[in-house]
């Protein structure tokens, strides 16, 4: 319980583009990965993949948490 409360105490301090900072990393990750022929490795081409698709729902949360809606 105490690292669930500490958990969300950090998602409501996060900085806004975290999202972005997300997308950024994965990104990275994915072109390292082809430019030093790393692309036979499983791992590190769903690190890259699990980074953008966390960044781009983390980005539309903090959208949403942001809109009048």
């Amino acid at each position: 319980m105490y690292i669930c409360s500490k958990f969300n105490d950090f998602m409501k301090k996060k900085p806004r583009f975290s999202g972005i900072f997300l997308i950024i990393i994965g990104t990275l990750v994915l072109l390292l990965t082809r430019f030093h022929s790393l692309s036979s490795h499983n791992w590190l081409l769903l690190t890259g993949l699990c980074c953008i698709v966390a960044g781009i729902v983390q980005h539309i949360r903090s959208i949403k948490r942001e809109s009048q809606y």
